[in-house]
């Protein structure tokens, strides 16, 4: 039994979603009572039907069907089963049709083994499709309608507010939440007027004990609250739109930023003035220096890829003030930690001499694997295309018997549905067979290309300009580790770029 409501679907209704999943049970329940139908597993869920991916207990369903063990399907009607795409429907037909598993709803049952059956289960699949259509374009509407109103559109309050439902009418708005609009005042205050940059106002927070809604107060939370007009009492838009992609042949969404979004006036009150709004951006913008020269040359050629062994962030590049000479160290940006800066010349030429040795050491493993005469997954992949094949034409067999009166329709259907079982499980079979098979050349692509690419960084090291030197160490090279301890002792490890 597969039951499915989207909360998309009642905007309009005065019941929850969750009532309206319950009554669909009961009736489902006393249909299959009364049909005499044995219900082995019941999934639920609340989703939209738009996307297979964002699915999962329709993913477990179609994973259920595929092992041939189950007749049929019961739903509420056939469009719970899909609204998305005409790819997605016409891979949930195709599951449904291979495995001979019927679609069975209060209403009518489909068998798609059928063509009239199938043809018609295609077409309510399209219109539930335009169904959908219609209704986002509508909830799309009233949701921009509804933010043009000065009303909260976000699924959760920003820090410093509490949503609400507003009285009397559709929508939510921001209440005040006391304790922390005063952090939310300070943080623009440190900004703003004392001049604090992000990272150590994020530090003092966290030293001051003063918790943040995910834990500890980071870089990016603090700036995400300088840079959010809702504490202006306003409301932003579309800041983040959602944009469909597809991803391994399933439709999916990902938000992306939109840096020209709208703002609209709130109904909640603001937590600061517009003169530390104007005082925060002031600060801001001199905070930003643009590049000096024409062209960035790039001067890090570790840039991303060095990393504090302490504590995980980034190694920075930097020339200290306080030092006439021009001899550039890594450091730590982390407050608390307690690596010591490095010279940078000392950590460039402790990675060469640990690239080279490891080289060494790999070219000798690599040498000392012996390719095997005979490919294992090759001889496996052949066995199942043979019996793959011999199965088809048992297939194409039974259906001249059936046309020469040998078989009756019942053999006829429980032969096929016999031999269909074992035909996809071999398709399944081939397919893993042959991801396997792609991986193991993609492996071998990768080894062959990781030993010239390291030769070349080492004898031509020299020679290469900081970029290309950084392009390079990528290619090769996930990250690397460094940490100096308070003697001076440096620690190091390299995770070189190898297929998995």
């Amino acid at each position: 039994m597969y039951l499915r409501k989207s909360r998309m679907d009642t905007d309009y209704e005065e019941i929850s979603v969750e009532e309206t999943l319950s009554r669909h049970r009961q009736i489902l329940d006393k249909f299959c009572k009364e049909k005499k139908l044995n219900v082995v597993e019941v999934l639920e869920e609340v989703v939209s039907g738009e996307s297979l991916s964002s699915r999962p207990k329709m993913m477990r369903l179609l994973e259920l069907i595929n092992t041939g063990m189950y007749d049929g399907v019961v739903c509420m009607d056939i469009e719970r089963l899909s609204r998305g795409s005409s790819m997605e429907s016409g891979y949930i037909m195709q599951v449904f049709q291979t495995n001979a598993c019927r679609i069975i709803t209060p209403g009518k049952t489909y068998d798609l083994q059928n063509e009239s059956d199938e043809q018609f289960t295609d077409m309510k699949f399209m219109f539930s499709r335009y169904e959908l259509k219609t209704i986002t374009k509508r909830l799309v509407r009233g949701r921009n309608q509804s933010a043009s109103e000065g009303k909260f559109m976000g699924s959760m309050a920003p820090y410093g507010y509490r949503t609400y439902k507003l009285p009397g009418e559709k929508g939510n708005s921001l209440r005040i939440e006391p304790e922390e609009a005063k952090v939310v005042q300070m943080i623009f205050d440190m900004y703003g007027q004392q001049g604090i940059g992000y990272n150590t106002i994020a530090y003092q927070l966290n030293q001051m004990h003063i918790p943040s809604r995910t834990g500890e107060w980071g870089q990016t939370s603090v700036a995400n609250i300088i840079n959010n007009e809702v504490y202006l009492g306003k409301i932003r838009w579309r800041r983040e739109p959602v944009k469909r992609v597809v991803r391994d042949g399933m439709l999916a969404k990902k938000r992306i930023l939109n840096e020209e979004y709208e703002v609209y006036e709130g109904r909640h009150e603001p937590i600061i003035t517009e003169e530390q709004w104007s005082r925060a951006k002031a600060a801001q913008a001199k905070r930003y220096h643009p590049p000096t020269h024409k062209e960035w040359h790039l001067q890090n050629p570790f840039a991303s890829i060095l990393f504090c062994e302490k504590c995980g962030a980034v190694m920075k590049r930097k020339i200290p003030k306080k030092t006439r000479t021009c001899i550039a160290w890594y450091q730590c940006p982390t407050r608390g930690c307690d690596c010591k800066m490095i010279k940078c010349e000392t950590v460039e030429d402790a990675i060469y001499d640990a690239m080279e040795e490891w080289l060494e050491e790999y070219i000798v493993q690599v040498n000392s694997e012996q390719e095997p005469t005979v490919d294992p997954v090759q001889s496996a992949l052949d066995a199942v295309r043979g019996q793959l094949a011999q199965l088809q034409l048992q297939q194409e067999g039974i259906c001249e018997y059936l046309e020469k009166g040998v078989y009756t329709i019942d053999m006829f259907t429980k032969r096929n549905a016999s031999l269909s079982r074992e035909i996809s499980q071999l398709q399944r079979t081939e397919a893993e067979l042959l991801q396997q098979q792609s991986d193991n050349n993609h492996q071998k692509k990768a080894t062959s290309q990781i030993i010239p690419t390291t030769q070349h960084i080492l004898e031509n090291y020299p020679m290469l300009t900081v970029t290309e030197k950084n392009r390079l160490w990528k290619l090769v090279m996930k990250k690397a580790t460094v940490y100096r301890s308070q003697d001076g002792e440096l620690t190091l490890h390299i995770y070189p770029n190898l297929p998995k």
